[in-house]
């Protein structure tokens, strides 16, 4: 039986990850159209749309596929295969922003983040070193790498909490009605 539920769960993860990477896409787009990718604040947000994307995907793969239960196991599984999901979406799209959609940004992205080490009293020797450390990491591959294993991290702790509130699991002492 347990192997008849395998296809069910990867094709209902993948397609509410889709939905999820989507909802995150185009926030990235909005935030980049009004300049505030850089907002820490705004950004944040797609924590809360992550959080929401893994409770209805919990949520509706326990009411249809799983007849109204699911264990904590299994409600930690697709909240985080969801976002691993969402996660090869969002890492897609990270790179195509700042490669072909807005070359430029990379430039704006260190500029802001020198302007970041200057407001906080650095000196000028310690922003140089700053600098050439964060540029080995803020490339468009290394952030989609990044992007995509935080999204996966991060589905899977926002999933181990979910879990909690949206197990159900049946009474072994109920008969069955079958």
């Amino acid at each position: 039986m347990e192997e008849n539920k395998q296809p069910a769960l990867i094709k209902s993860t993948m397609n509410y990850g889709a939905m999820l990477g989507l909802a995150l896409v185009i926030y990235t787009i909005l935030l980049w159209m009004m300049d505030a990718l850089a907002r820490t604040g705004l950004a944040s947000v797609s924590y809360i749309i992550m959080i929401a994307g893994i409770v209805f995907a919990t949520k509706t793969f326990r009411d249809q596929e799983q007849g109204g239960f699911i264990t904590y196991s299994r409600a930690l599984g697709v909240g985080t295969l969801t976002c691993v999901f969402a996660g090869v979406i969002t890492a897609f799209f990270t790179y195509l922003l700042y490669t072909v959609i807005d070359p430029g940004l990379i430039d704006k992205t260190y500029a802001t983040m020198e302007q970041a080490y200057y407001d906080a009293g650095m000196t000028d020797s310690q922003i140089e070193m700053a600098m050439s450390m964060a540029k080995r990491f803020t490339n468009p591959v290394m952030m989609s790498v990044l992007g995509f294993l935080g999204s996966a991290f991060m589905g899977f702790i926002f999933s181990l909490i979910t879990s909690i509130f949206l197990k159900k699991e049946e009474d072994p002492f109920e008969p069955d009605t079958v």
